[in-house]
């Protein structure tokens, strides 16, 4: 009998054991890219019987590495098919790097459920990486992946998904309000590694669109003495998880995100979440930046703007003032603005928040 990593269905094409890893050496020896190689490991990995090695991303604290073991795997997916009401052959895509957990799940998933996986590179347009004529039933992007969709060809978004996952980060109020009467059933996901994925959906689109993120499955959730999340987590072998997100809890189930522990920023006696701030101005300003603090005698901490800009200084400063200003209150508007050449990114091409 054939046990969860023993086949998976590529194009429609049914591969077992050896012949998966000759499938993603073949990709790997056609392309040979860093995208391949994570494949090629990951496929590694996952047709032999050790647990998955991950690195988390510091959501429940230090980056780490960890072992997931396979059960988890399997009671991870078993999840997302009950929640989303996936089936054997429904098509998805891989869209996104293996590098990271969303990556591996999206094959864990095809494995686990005896989905029909098609994969493409993470780089670039996804809509030119696919036949007009390709349905999906799911699949999993970073936002800004489903940005760009959007501007390529919205209708062909809205025939090609059925489902799509949103995780990687936090989603601009811009990508909110262009989904808002979208066919496709978009979401937003809240997990981590730790919880290997998502433990809550927020919907994005149509009539059911919310604010707040809802529990999935058996999960349940409190708040520590700080004010940040606790996952419990009854489906995985770790039963708790301690994050570093601050939340507003509605109830056992739902929660309302605000943003990071380590980035909120006192001044002058208001709580400010930079997360929250950065939704509302990623479509109004033309430059990668971020909400930080200066220390301030007067306020404590000084609201800080870096922006990454290779221009003037003083241009980019005055221009970003003058977009901010009529968006933002008062307490709100940075006190300080920095030009910055180049920001540090990690290997998923996040912001590293140095200032």
């Amino acid at each position: 009998m054939l046990q969860p990593f023993d086949a998976i269905t590529i194009d429609g094409r049914p591969l077992k054991g050896e012949a998966i890893i000759a499938y993603a050496r073949e990709l790997h020896g056609r392309v040979g890219s860093a995208w391949t190689r994570s494949i090629l490991e990951l496929f590694e990995v996952l047709v032999g019987k050790a647990p998955l090695p991950v690195r988390t991303s510091g959501t429940t604290g230090v980056p780490k590495r960890i072992d997931i073991q396979r059960e988890d795997l399997v009671a991870s997916a078993e999840l997302t098919a009950t929640t989303f009401g996936l089936k054997r052959g429904d098509r998805a895509l891989l869209c996104l790097p293996c590098e990271f957990i969303a990556g591996k799940m999206m094959v864990v998933r095809a494995m686990v459920l005896g989905l029909d996986l098609h994969i493409v590179e993470p780089e670039g347009s996804v809509l030119a990486k696919l036949n007009s004529v390709d349905r999906f039933r799911f699949a999993a992007m970073v936002p800004q992946q489903l940005h760009r969709a959007l501007r390529d060809d919205r209708l062909r978004v809205e025939q090609q998904f059925d489902m799509i996952l949103l995780g990687g980060g936090p989603v601009s109020d811009e990508l909110i309000a262009d989904v808002s009467d979208f066919r496709t059933k978009v979401f937003q996901g809240y997990g981590s590694t730790e919880t290997v994925t998502h433990v809550a959906l927020r919907r994005l689109s149509g009539a059911e669109h919310n604010d707040h993120f809802t529990a999935i499955g058996a999960v349940t959730f409190a708040v520590d003495a700080r004010g940040c999340l606790i996952t419990h987590t009854p489906h995985l072998s770790t039963r708790q998880h301690i994050t570093n997100d601050l939340v507003e809890l509605i109830d056992a189930t739902h929660f309302r995100w605000l943003g990071r522990f380590d980035n909120v920023i006192l001044s002058g006696g208001k709580k400010i979440f930079p997360e929250q701030l950065e939704a509302r101005t990623a479509a109004i300003l033309p430059y990668p930046h971020y909400f930080t603090s200066t220390p301030d005698a007067a306020l404590g901490q000084a609201l800080t703007l870096l922006v990454e800009s290779a221009g003037d200084e003083e241009a980019a400063t005055t221009e970003a003032m003058e977009l901010l200003r009529p968006l933002l209150d008062r307490h709100e508007l940075p006190r300080v603005v920095r030009i910055v050449p180049k920001f540090t990114r990690t290997g998923s091409g996040k912001i590293v928040r140095n200032g």
